[in-house]
């Protein structure tokens, strides 16, 4: 499988997921100055990225944010011999 070429954005939204798994839309705007990040991850979720919803966090007067994190590959089992 060859890498995947990701926008400057996407990065910035995909590492800034990854170090921070639970992340809402409101985190990332704040915290990457990119105003549409689930623009980015719907895109790279098309791209095959494996980004996941996790919950929502809830905010007095707000309506419900979205967490995500990276769904990380489960280790493959050995076959017994």
């Amino acid at each position: 499988m060859k890498p995947l070429k990701l926008t400057k954005q996407q990065r910035k939204v995909l590492d800034y997921i990854k170090a921070h798994p639970g992340a809402t839309t409101a985190d990332i705007q704040r915290n990457t100055f990119i105003t549409c990040p689930s623009g980015r991850i719907t895109e790279m979720r098309q791209m095959g990225v494996p980004i996941v919803s996790i919950g929502q966090k809830k905010y007095s007067g707000a309506k419900a944010f979205e967490m995500y994190a990276i769904r990380e590959p489960k280790p493959q089992q050995l076959a017994m011999v």
